[in-house]
């Protein structure tokens, strides 16, 4: 058995290092974890018939993990999978597999179970003809992601109705990735086990196709992601317009685009906001007087900090003149080497009618200031100035927005000056008025 794993280590290493350049060193693993189950099933079972005939049972380590994990691919086999009424007759292909896989893995949890030497070799022979006779179906599993299928008159594999089916949601994919494979890795230890328990064995040859299979199988499910990825502005575009919570947005965007860093910003109340205009990394969306950004971090942006030369800089802009204050902000910037692309500031009073939902690894920076007794939340992006070229950004390539809502902020518990002189004056001349009419009757 040692002579039969080493050599399964050199068959499996050289094959997929001479044929995986492109693909790269991951797919290695996966091909190596999905096969890892049958191997283990190959080595239980080469364990308990081997020369000594009269052995009913391995050690008990062994017996119960293997029990165990028998069992919980039983169970992984027919998980249930959902989707709309124009996908379903194409599934049902796959759940036909999964039920085959399901009744020969049982069969095989029987042969480990029992202890009776002939029950044994009759639920050997019962499980080599069931297998001889459901090999096709499983066989399956190799292609079936790639069959060409039709749905509303177009032709289509089975992996991209899926993948539309998800909306190329990436966690959706993963999951549905990680099930199929896992039907792959049974189909593999019942392979094996079938040429464990076969008068002449092919366990090299079975080991050597599976491998192929598999990192095809895996090069197909990348490419499928890639294309995914592709249409990555398509895709959150069309979720900004139908979302209009920016929560569900937040969650929406982490879930179906792991692979790509988000912010949402969500603007409700009184705020000065620069956006650089056209760039592409900004998508927003306004409704009911209130706007809402996505904000796709990349390697572009420069990363989140506070530093005191930004403080200074954040400090020096005042609320009340956004517009006047565009120029010389931007110089300041420009200073520190760096391009502003997006920059909000708003009262802290009015936090609450604002959502600013930063991912893990968000580039934006934010800074608090304090300003004729208000304070402020300042949230903006940067972005690393292009060292080959000497230009510099002007107020003309924003698009500003000021003062959305003109409702006046008062942090202090008290009446400011101005109001008190109001209320003083007011009344003043409520008491003049009073005391006119009232000597005009004396007359």
């Amino acid at each position: 058995m040692k002579k039969l794993n080493l050599f399964y280590i050199f068959v499996i290493f050289s094959t997929l290092t001479s044929r995986t350049v492109d693909a790269g060193l991951p797919i290695l693993g996966k091909v190596v974890d999905v096969v890892a189950f049958g191997l283990d099933v190959y080595s239980f079972f080469d364990s308990m018939l081997g020369d000594d005939e009269t052995q009913s049972t391995p050690a008990p380590i062994d017996y119960d993990r293997i029990i165990n994990r028998i069992s919980e691919r039983i169970e992984m086999s027919t998980e249930s999978i959902v989707f709309r009424i124009e996908v379903q007759a194409y599934i049902s292909e796959l759940r036909n597999v999964a039920l085959t896989i399901k009744q020969l893995l049982a069969e095989m949890e029987d042969i480990v179970r029992t202890k009776n030497k002939d029950t044994r070799e009759e639920l050997q022979r019962r499980f080599r003809n069931n297998f001889d006779r459901n090999k096709i179906e499983m066989d399956k599993v190799k292609s079936l992601l790639t069959f060409k299928v039709e749905v509303s008159g177009i032709s289509s594999t089975l992996l991209s109705l899926i993948a539309n089916e998800f909306e190329c949601g990436m966690t959706s994919l993963e999951e549905f990735q990680n099930y199929y494979m896992s039907l792959v890795s049974d189909v593999v230890a019942l392979a094996l086990l079938n040429e464990k328990l076969s008068e002449n064995s092919l366990y090299n040859e079975t080991i050597t196709s599976w491998q192929t299979a598999i990192r095809s199988l895996f090069y197909d499910m990348e490419k499928q992601k890639e294309e995914c990825k592709d249409k990555f502005f398509e895709l959150i575009t069309k979720d900004l317009i139908r979302i209009n919570d920016p929560l569900d947005l937040f969650e929406n965007n982490k879930h179906k685009y792991p692979y790509q860093e988000t912010d949402v910003l969500y603007l409700g109340g009184s705020y000065c906001l620069w956006s650089l205009k056209a760039y592409e990394k900004l998508l927003n969306k306004g409704k009911g007087g209130t706007m809402t950004f996505v904000f796709i971090n990349d390697e572009e942006n420069v990363l989140s900090h506070t530093s005191e030369q930004l403080q200074k800089v954040v400090s020096n802009a005042k609320y009340g003149n956004c517009l006047d204050d565009t120029g010389k902000i931007l110089s300041y910037f420009d200073v520190l080497g760096k391009d502003l692309v997006f920059w909000l500031m708003y009262p802290q009073g009015q936090a609450a009618e604002f959502k600013i939902l930063l991912n893990h690894n968000s580039t934006a920076s934010t800074i608090s200031t304090e300003s004729d007794g208000t304070k402020y939340t300042t949230v903006f992006y940067l972005r690393s100035k292009d060292p080959s070229t000497n230009s510099t950004l002007s107020p003309s390539d924003f698009d500003v927005k000021s003062y959305e809502k003109t409702d006046e902020v008062d942090e202090s518990p008290g009446l400011k000056t101005w109001q008190l002189g109001v209320i003083i004056g007011g009344s003043v001349l409520v008491v003049v008025v009073i005391l006119t009419v009232l000597i005009c009757k004396c007359r």
